[in-house]
C-alpha cells in the first residue's frame, strides 16, 4: 500500500503522526516480531507532545468515543462492574486529569472496573515524570493488541 494508506491504517492504533510516520518509514516488515518491534520504538520514541496527542484518541475509562470502536472492545470488562465501581471510577478518572492535564490511560483488556480504579489509585500518586512513563507503557501495550487486530482484519 502507499504510504497516506499506511500511515491511515496505522493511525487506528495511536493518532499521534510521529507514530504512524515512524511505522510507515521503516516498512517493509518482513515479519510480524519486526512490525511489532517497530510499533515498540515508535511508541518509546515519542515525545511528551506526541504522547498526549495518542493520549487523546482514548476514551476516559468508562466512557466511548464514536470513532473507537476498538477502545469500547477493549473496555468491555467493565460492562459487568456495579454503578458504585463505575462511579468511583468516573471519579478517579477526573482528579487523574486535574493532576496530569490527560486521560488516565490503561491497557483495559482483560481488566474489570475493581482492578482499574485500583490502578488509577495507584499512579494517581505517581509524579508527572512517573507517570507519562507508566502510561507509555500502557499505550506500548494497546499498540501491540491493535497491531494484532490490524493483522487479523488483513
Amino acid at each position: 500500500m502507499d504510504s497516506a494508506t499506511a500511515h491511515l491504517v496505522f493511525k487506528r492504533c495511536t493518532i499521534a503522526p510521529a507514530y504512524c510516520d515512524a511505522l510507515v518509514s521503516a516498512r517493509p516488515y518482513s515479519t510480524i516480531a519486526d512490525l511489532n518491534q517497530a510499533s515498540d520504538e515508535a511508541t518509546s520514541n515519542l515525545d511528551t507532545a506526541s504522547l498526549l496527542i495518542a493520549f487523546s484518541g482514548h476514551p476516559r475509562i468508562g466512557e466511548r468515543k464514536a470513532h473507537s470502536a476498538w477502545s469500547s472492545a477493549e473496555q468491555s470488562g467493565l460492562s459487568a462492574d456495579d454503578a458504585k465501581t463505575l462511579e468511583d471510577l468516573t471519579a478517579a478518572n477526573l482528579a487523574y486529569e486535574s493532576k496530569f492535564d490527560h486521560v488516565f490511560l490503561i491497557c483495559a483488556t482483560g481488566k474489570n472496573g475493581a482492578e482499574m480504579l485500583k490502578e488509577c489509585n495507584r499512579r494517581i500518586n505517581n509524579s508527572p515524570e512517573v507517570e507519562m512513563q507508566e502510561a507509555r507503557e500502557q499505550l506500548r501495550l494497546i499498540n501491540q493488541i491493535r497491531i494484532k487486530k490490524l493483522l487479523e482484519e488483513s
